[in-house]
């Protein structure tokens, strides 16, 4: 398995024909929010999101298009601002975008704009590593993303930098895959709309993860955990405000 891999980076070649993956993407926010300036304490809040995603791969000059439909969501302890109607509203959102032939994402547009499909944008993003061609296990390259999420309820860019090592061939969900692990580094900064008024935000943090990619390139799974910590200023308040958040993300393929 690690041998077919490590000959098609050398190669180049990733798929020869269009190929349909659909993704479930598990991910549980904590976010522990300081409010001691005001007098209460910390407050705790855990979110939970599951995003169903079709993506189409096609060759095309050394890389592959990316056309991706977010099929469904489901939110779990949202702000009361993401209704119903909001996470119906982002089915059937779909990307356009180009890997390159390191898996690096060089473009990616969403063609229907929605709340809930500019916010999975971010998620959609860091769905694929790069792989440098010819690696061997052991092998470390890096890479860096940069993406900015404009919401009703956010306006903020963040920037990731990525580094990789190609472990080798492992199980994942009964199948062999090669492993790709990472680590990130994460920085971050917007505005917030608050019910006190705009908030200004400014942090980051690091993160870890695992990559599964099969033989053929195809991203078949992946795990990570990162934290934030993040101060908020808002006009008007005692101070600033420290705002702790913890994602773990978890990605299978629906077969």
């Amino acid at each position: 398995m690690f041998a077919r891999f490590a000959l098609l980076l050398a190669a180049g070649s990733v798929v020869s024909a269009p190929v349909t993956v659909t993704y479930r993407i598990e991910q549980k926010i904590e976010s522990k929010v300081d409010l001691s300036g005001f007098g209460q304490g910390e407050q705790v809040q855990s979110q939970g999101a599951f995003w169903f995603v079709t993506i189409t791969y096609s060759d095309s000059a050394g890389g592959r298009v990316v056309h991706a439909v977010l099929d469904s969501a489901r939110l779990d302890g949202m702000m009361p601002t993401i209704t119903a109607a909001t996470i119906d509203s982002a089915k059937g959102t779909a990307y356009h975008g180009y890997l390159d032939a390191d898996g690096r994402l060089k473009s990616l547009t969403t063609l229907k704009p929605s709340t809930l499909g500019t916010q999975f944008e971010g998620t959609l993003r860091l769905l694929h590593p790069s792989v440098k061609r010819g690696a061997a296990a052991g092998a470390k390259w890096a890479d860096t993303l940069d993406t900015s999420t404009k919401t009703p309820q956010a306006d903020l860019k963040s920037q990731v930098v990525r580094n990789f090592t190609l472990v080798g061939s492992e199980a994942w969900e009964g199948a062999q895959a090669t492993r790709v692990d990472v680590e990130t580094m994460t920085k971050v900064s917007g505005s917030l709309e608050t019910p006190g008024g705009t908030a200004e935000m400014m942090g980051g943090g690091p993160g870890t993860g695992a990559y599964y990619v099969a033989a053929d390139g195809k991203v078949v799974g992946g795990k990570s955990s990162s934290v934030t910590d993040a101060i908020v200023t808002l006009a008007g308040a005692p101070g600033p405000i420290p705002v702790k958040t913890t994602t773990t993300t978890t990605v299978s393929v629906i077969k």
